[in-house]
């Protein structure tokens, strides 16, 4: 059971000096599949970033510099299906879509 504690503790520790940091910036991965027969007219990014040490404006600018030039990226969704590493647990993924392209639907 001490052990136990100890390990908590050491993990506690390192998360929040991590958390602490800032060191921690989102970086782009793999995005979030399509559904299934779905057809796309636009490609997927992924950012993995941490809530409590990324602003929205730090996740947004590196899906920025991932979509192709001439689009914007639209949030479709989020999640925290283990894609990510521990420290940067959660995933937005975003559709880079051409100037005067409607948004799709979000899933």
């Amino acid at each position: 059971m001490r052990v136990r504690r100890t390990f908590l503790a050491a993990v506690t520790l390192a998360v929040t000096a991590a958390g602490c940091s800032g060191s921690l910036p989102p970086f782009d991965t793999r995005p979030k599949s399509a559904p299934p027969a779905a057809h796309e007219d636009f490609s997927r990014i992924g950012v993995c970033y941490n809530s409590f040490t990324a602003t929205r404006q730090m996740v947004l600018a590196v899906a920025r510099a991932n979509c192709d030039p001439g689009t914007v990226p639209y949030l479709l969704t989020q999640d925290t299906d283990l894609v990510c590493p521990l420290l940067t647990p959660e995933r937005a993924t975003f559709a880079c879509l051409k100037p005067g392209t409607p948004p799709p639907v979000r899933r």
